[in-house]
């Protein structure tokens, strides 16, 4: 029952012994007498007697000087220092005891090599070669060596070797003296990315990561892209010169000050850059630049530059810029720009831009330009533009312009232009000079309204003011609008006129109908500085002949309106009907009109 407790009490005697013995090469005792040898075989002696090996730098210990030693049962410490004269220290590492220099004051140390492909043998070039916690990084030369600078204050250290295409390599170091390493790295069937940052390393790929980047830094982002660190804070002259060296671009910062310009692989907090900041990932808080800022991932917060603003990715929250601002795929919040604004996924908040706004998707919110407002589908809120509104799908809202609106799709809703509107489908108002549509279930208000699938007519007819007149009547039956001429021959007593109109059919049955319209008309008697006003209303009775053929008729009251500067011949139009006088200048009278439409 015994021998089992008596195993186990062995088992751990020997476990704890091990590293105990490890720990006592130092305190071995040996026994030497040399006289003039090298000292490389004097240490090969004591090596062999203490069952031990010596590791060291051959540049930093004189081999071939000549030493002789007598001691007898002295510690291999006290025989080294006797050797060494006190200007080495020790370091035990297994069954080896390394010596190294004695360097008072030592801040940094250096470790060099080189990286060869596993396979091959052939040695590596940019290959990346950096240390996770000191967070310095160099590149193998065209061949395959590297040297990194470490600092001597960190307990330990491991470098780790990174190049696209390849596994990556780390190995663990024994911190505070130079050394030297080999590295061999094997090709990767394939490679997983520890962090998911699909599309995000398309910032060195954009015009301002060529101008701004070093090739280097380009290539340390592509060989260790999956490699993220983070820091209180950094603060840089210039991209790959601050406190982050030539890793800045894979470390994530709280507070970051780039006095002309930084790089970082994100931001999560604050980013100051007195001329621009560019960032690998995402972006949290708030970034400030003095010229332009740019973003390959997600951005969450507020961004000010003083003329351009970047976003590989998407948007939530404020972008300022003075001439532009680009947000690559969706926006949900407020972007101001001085000049161009552009979106191209979609937007739901407000966007504007001095000169034009632009969103390729959807947009959901206010769009307002001085000049041009675009947008690429769905639009549910309101374009409001100096000049012109573009928008490619439906629209729900309002749509408002100094010149005009395009609508390829639906519009429900107002579209107000001075000059003209277009909708491929109106189910609601149309204001402008000029309305186009191919249907319309709304309203089309304009002095000519054209709708493709509507009302159109062609009259040719005769009233109580002119024998012969013409109008175009085109919109909805429920309303269209009239434009009209109308003249009368004679030799003393030629007239013409011009005028606008309104009107609406209501229909009795497929024969019968009703049409009041109200008109307005400057009629010119016999020059163009002689003219009054003819405001009129008209019901007629239509008829239908055929089914483009329609006769109407109808009887009509007409007011005449004059001024000082009208002709006296004036006074004298609807003289022939019954006249009532409703002032000095103004008088009325029952008439007619007769006539013909086609179409």
């Amino acid at each position: 029952m015994l021998l089992p407790k008596h195993l186990l009490t062995l088992f751990f005697i020997c476990c704890f012994s091990l590293p105990l013995s490890a720990q006592q090469l130092l305190n071995k005792t040996v026994s030497i007498e040399v006289k003039e040898r090298p000292l490389a075989e004097v240490l090969t002696t004591i090596s062999k007697q203490g069952n031990f090996y010596f590791s060291y730098l051959t540049t930093i210990l004189p081999q071939d000087s000549l030493v002789s030693i007598s001691v007898k049962n002295k510690t291999v410490r006290q025989v080294l220092d006797i050797l060494l004269s006190g200007d080495y220290q020790y370091k035990e590492s297994g069954n080896y005891i390394i010596l190294l220099r004695k360097n008072q004051g030592q801040v940094y140390y250096l470790i060099s090599g080189v990286v060869t492909d596993r396979k091959t043998g052939q040695r590596l070039p940019n290959a990346s070669v950096y240390e996770r916690q000191q967070l310095i990084s160099t590149l193998t030369n065209s061949d395959g060596y590297f040297r990194l600078r470490l600092k001597d204050k960190y307990p330990s250290a491991a470098i780790s070797v990174s190049k696209d295409l390849y596994a990556d390599t780390s190995l663990l170091l024994t911190t505070g003296y130079d050394q030297e390493i080999a590295v061999s790295i094997a090709p990767a069937t394939y490679q997983l990315k520890v962090v998911d940052i699909t599309g995000h390393a398309q910032v060195e790929k954009t015009w301002f990561g060529n101008m701004f980047l070093s090739s280097r830094q380009k290539l340390t982002s592509l060989n260790i892209g999956g490699f993220l660190a983070d820091k209180p804070y950094q603060v840089s002259l210039t991209p790959g010169l601050g406190t982050h060296g030539r890793m800045s671009g894979q470390v994530v910062n709280k507070f970051s000050m780039n006095v002309l310009g930084g790089y970082a692989a994100g931001v999560d907090g604050v980013e100051i850059g007195t001329a621009f900041n560019i960032v690998k990932n995402d972006m949290q808080h708030v970034q400030v630049a003095g010229i332009f800022n740019i973003v390959g991932g997600k951005t969450r917060g507020v961004q000010l530059a003083g003329m351009h603003n970047n976003v590989l990715d998407s948007m939530i929250g404020v972008q300022v810029a003075g001439i532009s601002n680009i947000t690559e795929g969706n926006m949900k919040g407020v972007q101001l720009t001085g000049a161009i604004g552009q979106v191209y996924g979609n937007i739901d908040g407000v966007q504007v831009g001095g000169i034009v706004s632009v969103t390729k998707g959807n947009s959901k919110g206010w769009q307002v330009s001085g000049a041009m407002n675009y947008n690429g589908k769905d639009i549910d809120g309101v374009q409001l533009s100096g000049i012109i509104n573009v928008n490619h799908k439906d629209a729900k809202g309002v749509q408002l312009a100094g010149a005009g609106n395009i609508n390829h799709g639906v519009m429900k809703g107002v579209q107000i232009g001075s000059l003209f509107n277009y909708a491929r489908e109106v189910r609601g108002v149309q204001i402008g000079l000029v309305n186009i549509a191919d249907s319309v279930t709304g309203y089309s208000i304009g002095i000519l309204n054209i709708v493709k699938h509507g009302y159109k007519k062609v009259s040719v007819f005769s009233t109580d003011v002119h024998p012969f007149n013409v109008a175009w009547k085109a919109g909805r039956s429920e309303l269209y609008s009239i434009i009209f001429g109308g003249y009368s021959p004679g030799t003393n007593n030629t007239s013409w006129s011009l005028g606008y109109g309104i009107g609406k059919v209501i229909p009795f049955n497929k024969v019968l109908s009703l049409s009041t319209e109200i008109t307005a008309q400057n009629v010119f008697l016999q020059s163009w500085k002689e003219n009054t006003d003819i405001y009129r209303l008209q019901p007629s009775l239509n008829v239908k002949l055929g089914k483009r053929i329609i006769l109407f008729a109808g009887p009509s009251y007409a007011i005449n309106v004059r001024d000082e500067t009208s002709p006296a011949s004036a006074a004298g139009l609807g003289a022939h009907y019954p006249t009532v006088k409703l002032g000095d200048h103004v008088s009325s009278w029952l008439g007619w009109q007769a006539g013909i439409s086609l179409f």
